[in-house]
């Protein structure tokens, strides 16, 4: 070909390929490339091309050999970029774009390219800064305000996201992927009715959007709407057959409300039957741990049912998908200690959790993590990628040596954990996220325990010790344990710091209580109270005519509507006499509890940081001691208290006769409330439980 006919050769490549035709483009390409003068072009459009395709390592073959040719052509490296981004690789695209942003500063398609990069590493703020470059040059970019909103909402400016894709409607009104991020964004606003909305639109703009069906199918589940949720799931299943997550929650929901024990009964049937299917078409799923998903296993533990078995089953299939991308050198890594003489004399212990911020579980290990013996032991705090920034999780950084910050990738999170090189690992609320499960797989620390931020087992035979204690534990309890149950002296499950509470006595009229009568409270999450407990309500109400009831919302409007429902079947006294408190920071849940005459443990899942915050101002807790540790924290504390007659019973007709005699009996309850206050500090600040928890890691460790 002479230079006229490889001219116009390469003006229709580059047509076809403007025209998203790659297909097309690739032939006259590979011709092209064999001819010096445009081996380097052709190279590095073949590799766009594969790229725009999604066939991304074959692509990335091409571009190489471009770069090969001329290793600081930009639209080579900005293919290579993509290609890793792709690969979710986003570090060496961000190493590219950097450079090229600093060599070429007014080529601003690059600052996009940065900000998308940086956008997939979480480095949300510096994506929002290279955006608004970009953006400054290109403001009417629709794909690029969308980013911009979506990275506003990420950094929780859920108003200013919402105003960002206001402008992209005006663009374009009928874009999908608008409504969709308005949609999230609802979400994350716990605003789930406007959520499903958008989600709706979103669909009839495209109707088989993967993303889309997933996420309103979550809207559904949050909403404990799981035969709605169900149903999505299943369409998103016919669109992505492999998914592991969509596989099971077709059949793996459990209502976070349920309306009846039957609701309870046959969700539970249906969850074993989907493990059953899902046990034996394992060798056609993939675990999508890159997408939105459900704690599957979370809401078992409600249920009053020795769970191991199934817990164990789960993880199992978790274990056999997940090998085929976990880091082939999980365990090489770890080494006796008395082999590696660079180490410092003292344990290096890690705690790891989502929850280091205004959480319960942050509360229920922070008096531990404070008290822990610094001249023997070295903490690290290890946050997930879930993990909120507030005012709490900055005091607990500061209470630590080392603070750490994972991605959600778990090659880079085995890589950052096996540096740390630690003796142990303590996951202390194992369970409460979709894919947690996983990092106790890489086996990163000598020695992983758990406890009792999770009051059940974890199922993961890589966790070697659940930590508990005598005193709360039911007989034979090791049996419902995969780890080895290791049991602290006492009664008490950690040190709960009382420097961290505060009362002020605010009058009933501030929570618009009525100023007289008696008030009983069940101040729970609702998804604690299982419909077996209405009945145990209604009876109470039914001996005491009087009597208010009081209870704290839940985030969510839909799910209180959906409790005060079913107590409108279950219990109408109850329904009758009732007072939802909206959610409220913990002072005022300290006055609240101090306004109430006599709280009531749940049945079957009850009290463990909310009785310390009780025992705090005082109020006694009608409680019945269960069969698991989850149902046993408040009579096991009480004991520890020494109380002279604590109301601790056996059955539900104690329960129902001991809150009644306490609510009639004035004096009784009032004697009670002050030798809980005379005597609460044999519970709390427990440091005996951190020299008891030192003395275990010193054996564990030489063991």
């Amino acid at each position: 070909m002479d230079k006229e006919e490889l001219f116009t050769l390469y003006q229709e490549a580059k047509k076809l390929y403007e025209n998203k035709q790659y297909t097309d483009a690739i032939p006259l390409l590979v011709t092209l490339k064999h001819h010096s003068e445009y081996r380097l072009k052709a190279n590095t459009n073949i590799g766009g091309c594969l790229l725009q395709l999604g066939h991304i390592k074959a692509g990335l073959k091409f571009i190489s050999q471009a770069l090969e040719q001329d290793d600081q052509y930009v639209p080579a490296l900005i293919n290579k970029a993509e290609a890793h981004l792709a690969l979710s690789d986003p570090k060496i695209a961000i190493e590219i774009y950097t450079r090229l942003t600093q060599r070429c500063p007014k080529n601003w398609p690059l600052f996009y390219g940065l900000a998308k990069a940086l956008h997939a590493s979480n480095h949300e703020q510096d994506a929002l800064d290279a955006l608004s470059e970009y953006l400054t040059y290109s403001p009417s970019d629709t794909s690029a305000i969308i980013l911009y909103g979506e990275i506003q909402s990420n950094l929780n400016d859920h108003v200013s996201a919402i105003k960002t894709f206001g402008k992209a409607l005006d663009l374009e009104p009928k874009n999908q992927k608008i409504y969709s991020n308005l949609g999230v964004v609802m979400m994350r606003r716990n605003n789930f009715t406007l959520a499903l909305r958008y989600f709706e639109i979103a669909l009839k703009i495209l109707p088989d959007c993967l993303a889309d069906l997933r996420r309103i199918a979550l809207v559904h589940y949050t909403l404990s709407e799981t035969n709605a949720a169900r149903d999505y799931f299943c369409k998103a299943f016919a669109l992505d057959p492999t998914s592991t997550s969509l596989f099971l929650s077709r059949f793996l929901l459990l209502p976070s409300i349920p309306l009846s024990a039957n609701e309870i009964e046959q969700a539970r049937k249906r969850f074993v039957h989907g493990l059953n299917l899902a046990e034996k078409s394992a060798s056609t799923l993939v675990l999508d741990t890159q997408n939105e998903s459900i704690p599957h296993l979370f809401y078992l533990a409600y249920h009053d049912k020795d769970d191991k078995l199934i817990i164990e089953r789960y993880i199992r299939l978790a274990r056999r998908l997940a090998n085929a991308f976990l880091p082939a050198n999980r365990t090489s890594n770890i080494q006796p200690k008395e082999q590696n003489p660079r180490r410092s004399q003292r344990i290096k212990i890690g705690f790891l959790s989502s929850y280091f911020s205004t959480h319960s579980n942050c509360f229920a290990f922070e008096g531990l993590i404070r008290n822990l013996n610094r001249e023997l032991f070295e903490i690290y705090l290890i946050h997930t990628s879930l993990s909120q920034k507030d005012g709490t999780r900055d005091r607990l950084d500061s209470l630590c040596e080392h603070s750490i910050q994972l991605s959600n990738n778990l090659q880079e999170i085995s890589d950052c954990l096996c540096s740390l090189d630690l003796d142990m690992l303590y996951f202390t609320d194992l369970g409460m996220n979709a894919y947690d499960y996983l990092i106790p797989f890489l086996r990163s620390a000598r020695i992983q325990i758990t406890g009792w931020g999770i009051p059940h087992t974890s199922g993961i035979e890589e966790i070697d010790y659940y930590i508990s204690c005598e005193g709360l534990e039911p007989p034979d309890a090791s049996r419902l344990y995969t780890e080895e149950l290791v049991m602290m002296p006492g009664g008490v499950p950690c040190c709960f710091l009382d420097d961290t509470l505060t009362l002020y006595k605010l009058p009933r009229e501030y929570f618009i209580l009525p100023p007289e009568g008696l008030l009983v409270g069940c101040l729970q999450s609702l998804h604690k109270l299982h419909p077996d407990f209405d009945f145990i309500l209604e009876e109470i109400a039914k001996m005491n005519p009087e009597l208010g009831f009081v209870f704290v919302e839940d985030r969510i409007p839909e799910r209180t509507k959906r409790f005060i429902d079913r107590l409108e079947r279950n219990a109408p006294l109850v329904r009758e006499r009732m007072v939802t408190h909206a959610l409220m920071n913990r002072a005022e849940y300290h006055s609240l509890c101090n306004c109430i005459d006599l709280l009531l443990d749940p049945i079957y899942y009850g009290s463990g940081i909310t009785f310390f915050e009780a025992s705090f101002v005082g109020t006694p807790i009608v409680t019945i001691e269960g069969k698991f540790l989850r149902s046993r924290v408040v009579a096991s504390c009480y004991r520890e208290m020494q109380l002279t007659d604590p109301p601790i019973a056996d059955n539900w007709s104690e329960y129902i006769e001991l809150a009644t005699d306490l609510l009639q009996n004035s004096a009784r309850r009032q004697e009670l409330k002050a030798d809980i206050l005379r005597k609460k500090h044999l519970v709390f600040n427990r440091v005996d439980y951190v020299r008891n928890f030192e003395s275990f890691c010193i054996q564990a460790l030489h063991q």
